[in-house]
């Protein structure tokens, strides 16, 4: 059995290291090569042979590009060694992004493999091969989550705030460059993600934990915006393995302020008012950004407000009471978040003004606090260099 299991770490070695002698040195003469999937796919198909695995490992690099390869499990029983693992590949020729699960039966005759065949995500891999967006959909616990998935290496994960959607993080991302994993998520209620029965930001914290622990991208650090930030909170205190570090924009610990809960109520009302919905979000864009932003950045900002008015009136607003209406405080809880946090708070803000974000980062472990002038609520869109020199240099 362990003579099995060295061979299959020859064969991942030797693939490893685009050494296609020694790979075919732990391949049977006969053997079987079995990979489903879109027949566009230059690795899909059934081949038989040496001469067919040889052109198979030199077709490979023409098919994909490989920025991540893990082998985390190695099981062998008889004639046979399954090994389990993730990949995270550029797929040619469109340089999409694939990131999935795998396991790979081997069956060994005579010291070598005789039969291969792979068990992977081939419907993302040909939507890859004929497409480069980012963008990915999976139902966690029900619910419907959009994201965008680009880049490789360690994984930052971004969460918007209310009346957003993903596309706020796009500025920021743009600066960032290469050299990390950005993952943005639409919140529930927000873009194409949908929302459940019963949900609240605890549970679209257990949601993204599981989200996490399943894609193999724990400890991430987290990047929330206002609500965004409120779940971050409580995704670090619920799930604390899967952070490694916290961001926070322009966010609260408590629940909402008692002398604004009325107001909130009657926008609360108007979002399902197609007639003064509109207005309320451009009253709502008016109040999260600096003085005079609005004016300078005309296309920014009409495209942030059609954003705000093309969500689902009925989601949103469950997203609404979440965030708002029904929002506990969390502050005796944040001494159990133990992860380094940084709190940035905007100078004009006054949906979350300074003094939430201060209250915060002396009530973490580890906890600063960063203050950006000039800046209102939106401090991601407004002043977007600022964000992204704090996560280039940590």
């Amino acid at each position: 059995m362990g003579e099995n299991i060295a061979l299959i770490e020859r064969y991942f070695a030797a693939f490893g290291a685009g050494d296609i002698n020694t790979a075919l040195d732990c391949v049977h003469p006969d053997a079987i090569w079995h990979v489903d999937g879109d027949p566009a796919v230059v690795t899909v198909g059934i081949i038989q042979g040496h001469d067919a695995v040889r052109r198979w490992l030199e077709r490979f690099p023409t098919g994909f590009r490989p920025l991540a390869f893990s082998v985390d499990r190695l099981i062998g029983e008889g004639g046979e060694v399954i090994a389990l693992g993730r990949f995270r590949h550029r797929v040619q020729p469109t340089d999409a992004i694939v990131d999935s699960d795998y396991a790979i039966r081997f069956t060994i005759r005579d010291g070598r493999i005789a039969r291969y065949q792979i068990f992977e995500d081939s419907l993302l891999i040909a939507m890859a091969r004929h497409s480069d967006a980012t963008a990915r959909q999976a139902r966690l616990n029900g619910v419907l989550y959009g994201w965008d998935d680009s880049g490789s290496g360690r994984t930052i994960i971004f969460l918007h705030g209310l009346f957003l959607n993903r596309q706020f993080w796009t500025p920021l991302i743009d600066r960032l460059g290469e050299g990390n994993r950005f993952v943005t998520f639409d919140m529930p209620g927000h873009g194409v993600s949908t929302w459940r029965d019963g949900l609240d930001l605890d549970g679209i914290a257990d949601d993204l934990a599981l989200w996490i622990m399943e894609n193999g991208t724990a400890p991430a650090t987290i990047v929330g915006h206002s609500q965004g930030g409120m779940i971050a909170l409580r995704l670090a205190v619920r799930h604390p393995d899967a952070v490694e570090r916290l961001v926070l924009v322009n966010t609260s610990a408590r629940a909402e302020y008692p002398e604004r809960v009325d107001t909130w109520r009657t926008r609360r009302a108007a979002l399902l008012d197609a007639g003064a919905r509109k207005q309320v979000m451009s009253d709502v864009q008016r109040m999260t950004t600096a003085p005079g932003w609005i004016e300078a950045h005309p296309v920014e900002a009409a495209g942030e407000l059609e954003v705000m008015a093309s969500h689902n009136p009925a989601s949103l607003a469950l997203a609404f009471d979440a965030a708002v209406l029904d929002r506990g405080d969390v502050r005796p809880l944040l001494a159990r978040i133990k992860v380094p946090v940084v709190v940035i708070s905007g100078e004009l803000d006054h949906a979350t003004p300074p003094e939430l974000g201060q209250e915060i980062a002396v009530s973490v472990g580890h906890g600063r606090h960063i203050i950006v002038d000039g800046a209102a609520h939106h401090v991601p869109t407004e002043q977007p260099d600022a964000i992204a020199t704090l996560l280039r240099n940590g």
